[in-house]
Formats: C-alpha cells, structure tokens, sequence
C-alpha cells in the first residue's frame, strides 16, 4: 500500500518500512475483514528518526504529534477513513499533553487532494521547505 502511495510518500521495501514502523511512536491500520484499508504513521518529539521532514519539525516545536505518513487504499476512499485515523490520532496526542498535530503534504510534486483536506480539516500552513528540483513539501498544523 505504501508504494502504490509514491509520490505522495516516498518508496520503501519490506525491511525498510518494518524499520519506519518499528521506529514510530505510533502505527494505526483499519482493518478491512482482512483486508487493509488504511494506515497511519505517527512520531513523537526525541525520536532517533533521520527525516528531513521530522527534524526541520523538530527544531521549531517541542511539544507535538508528528504524521510521517497517512494512506487509504483505494477500494477504501471517500468513506472517511483518513479523517477517523486523524481523530484518533489527535485524541491520543491530546492525552498524551500534546499541543499540535504536525505533517508535510507535497506541493511539488503537487498534490491538491491532501492539501484540500487538510486545510478542510483545520490545519494550517506554516511553511514550505525544498528538497531539490521538482520536491517542495508545506508543512501544515493543526492545534489541540
């Protein structure tokens, strides 16, 4: 599911996304009668993650609940899978004392959906970061 995700998140193989997951603060999956519908990735500040992404993040906040990756298969969109992930995500970062929610969508290459349903689900934009020609990333908030 991840890879058929790219470029929305970048390409992992078995080993590595076992790593990713092992390394995360938090995964949730829905599960589907068996099958796999969706999947969310998250990290919390301090953790050994070497992403670009998540350290840009962490050297501007110190208090909050990192998105490393969301992803709804597609026999699974539009039912509201990604905003019940996000829900669950945000009530366990507010129990845990977190003040915001915090992830990057892609701007280059574009990806309108994600950035529609984040700003329609109460983030905001904060800042852009480029990763070279053709990879800009806007990292988007939302408050607890």
């Amino acid at each position: 599911m991840n890879n058929q995700a790219v470029p929305a998140v970048n390409l992992h193989d078995v080993e590595s996304f076992g790593a990713l997951v092992a390394m995360a603060d938090q995964t949730w999956v829905v599960d589907d009668a068996g099958r796999l519908g969706g999947l969310l990735v998250t990290f919390a500040p301090g953790a050994a993650y070497e992403s670009r992404n998540y350290a840009w993040l962490a050297e501007r906040y110190d208090n909050f609940g990192y998105v490393d990756r969301i992803i709804v298969a597609d026999t699974h969109r539009r039912r509201g899978l990604a905003g019940r992930l996000y829900d669950t995500f945000a009530q366990h970062a507010g129990d845990c004392g977190k003040d915001r929610l915090v992830c990057e969508v892609n701007i280059e290459p574009p990806n309108p959906v994600s950035v529609a349903f984040h700003r329609a689900n109460g983030w905001n934009g904060i800042d852009d970061l480029e990763h070279g020609p053709g990879k800009v990333v806007r990292f988007f908030e939302r408050a607890l």
